[in-house]
């Protein structure tokens, strides 16, 4: 069987931390290109860690259903075009929150991410 219906068989979800925000390679660069290009074919959901790997500048491209992110301010939520994004954060120290100017979310309860 090929590879992407192996995925799609046996696993309920992918979780995308191949590359990070600023990890400038192009889609087609190894080692993660055969990586990439399996990732955009899957009918699986792929919850992305912080930008969905190998989405381009702005605007990022919506390989993610769901992206959990950092409470620190990034622009790509703002063009993230996917499902459901979720914050983390919760314990970000007060002098950081007041030095950024962030107005993170209320966490219930003792949860440590928050749906947007």
């Amino acid at each position: 069987p090929h590879k992407v219906q192996l995925i799609n068989d046996a696993y309920n979800a992918v979780v995308d931390a191949v590359l990070g925000a600023e990890a400038g390679l192009a889609e087609g660069t190894e080692p993660c290109g055969a990586i990439l290009a399996t990732l955009k074919h899957i009918r699986i959901p792929i919850v992305s860690l912080d930008v969905p790997s190998g989405a381009p500048g702005p605007p990022p491209a919506a390989l993610s259903p769901a992206r959990p992110a950092p409470v620190s301010p990034v622009e790509s939520p703002r063009r993230f075009l996917g499902r459901q994004h979720f914050v983390a954060g919760r314990f970000l120290p007060y002098d950081v929150q007041r030095k950024f100017e962030l107005n993170p979310p209320e966490y219930p309860g003792t949860e440590c991410v928050v749906a947007l």
